[in-house]
């Protein structure tokens, strides 16, 4: 299938639970992405200072009355002062509601996103990315940036993205338990055939992304396979050895 770069199409999937379920674009064809390996030392500063830039660059032309009811949040790793990982930022917009108002998706597809459909744990969290962010000489350039739109509700990963990162930031055994889930993950990444797919789902096992995903709400296939594979490990390792 290939990927939707109308406006008005794109809205009317979003819309439609059951064409947003089966839009599954492919991207074969596309080069690899730079910086496919793992950070020990995230410059997160200078990240942060590049979502803040891009933020501008997406509301600007978003209307006035659309955007006084959006919030834009700086989630995922590179949200987490000291957190390694991968050298691809993560924002997310919340919203009122949802389908989200259609200004968004036109004004991130104007500004070099392509949708890519609902994420795998949450059928409102819609993604765009923009492959390949251009800024010769910075960090960034050649990376990917995601964007996860989302409704503002008592459910579902909006929220989910946002306490977590609070909890990582402010709660020191938060911070290691998800650290030490990445640093278990990242071999996925730093091998000759980097896997991006095993990497996230590795990282996922994370204790407190698996208490905040019920909390929330996401039971959703994928994190119920996460959550057996978990309990398959740690009963393996109370086996007693022969």
């Amino acid at each position: 299938m290939l990927v939707v770069q109308d406006s008005d199409e794109v809205y009317e999937i979003i819309s439609d639970p059951e064409r947003l379920q089966s839009y599954k674009p492919t991207f074969k064809g596309k080069p690899r992405p730079k910086g496919l390996h793992f950070c020990l030392d995230l410059p997160h500063a200078e990240i942060k200072e590049w979502v803040l830039e891009e933020k501008e660059k997406v509301f600007s032309s978003v209307p006035d009355e659309v955007k006084s009811k959006l919030r834009w949040e700086h989630v995922g790793s590179t949200s987490i002062p000291g957190m390694p990982g991968s050298m691809f930022p993560d924002s997310l917009i919340l919203t009122q509601s949802f389908p989200p108002p259609k200004e968004i998706a036109a004004s991130l597809l104007a500004n070099g996103y392509e949708f890519i459909g609902a994420g795998p744990l949450d059928s409102e969290d819609v993604w765009f990315i923009k492959f390949g962010i251009a800024k010769p000489g910075h960090v960034l350039d050649g990376k990917l940036h995601k964007i996860h739109v989302a409704p503002n509700s008592e459910r579902g990963t909006g929220r989910l993205l946002v306490e977590f990162r609070d909890r990582c930031n402010t709660d020191k055994e938060a911070f290691e338990s998800y650290k030490k889930s990445k640093m278990e993950a990242a071999k996925h990444l730093d091998s000759e055939t980097p896997n991006p797919m095993a990497y996230k789902t590795s990282k996922s096992k994370c204790s407190v992304l698996l208490e905040l995903g019920v909390k929330y709400g996401l039971n959703g296939v994928a994190l119920k396979a996460i959550r057996k594979q978990v309990a398959e490990e740690a009963a393996a390792a109370n086996q007693p050895s022969s």
